[in-house]
């Protein structure tokens, strides 16, 4: 079992768009910032991201936030990058990119550049479909 210690979360996650150069491309120019998140405190396990998702399916009164998850994940995954696993962490380190993915991929579709400049990160909800999706994943490796 590797067990690293998560790094200090960032300060923010900053998103900017531009032009593409191709016609009809990423046509808004702006960007938005996340607030700082909760840091978890635990290694990066395989153990440790199954109690995380399972945070996140299961109400635990805005203790930790859908925001922390997928910062936590998304430290995992780059703690990872340059490591050599095993096929049970390679499992992990896919689904914690994933979780990491998702988050940026469902802010950008959900909601308009304003809502993103002024909202709440710590309101939104990813849908739970996804954290059961992901606890599978994991207990299938």
């Amino acid at each position: 079992m590797i067990t690293i210690p998560p790094k200090a979360a960032s300060a923010m996650t900053d998103h900017t768009f531009k032009p593409g150069k191709k016609h009809g491309r990423n046509k808004l120019v702006g960007s938005w910032s996340e607030s700082v998140s909760k840091k978890i405190d635990l290694p990066f396990t395989v153990e440790s991201l199954s109690s995380v998702l399972s945070w996140a399916v299961t109400p635990n009164e805005g203790k930790i936030s859908h925001q922390d998850v997928a910062h936590w994940c998304e430290r995992f995954h780059m703690a990872m990058l340059d490591i050599e696993t095993v096929h049970t962490m390679d499992v992990a380190i896919r689904v914690a990119a994933d979780v990491d993915a998702q988050w940026g991929l469902y802010l950008a579709n959900t909601y308009t550049l304003e809502e993103l400049q002024n909202l709440d990160f710590l309101q939104v909800r990813l849908p739970l479909e996804w954290f059961e999706d992901w606890l599978n994943q994991l207990d299938a490796s």
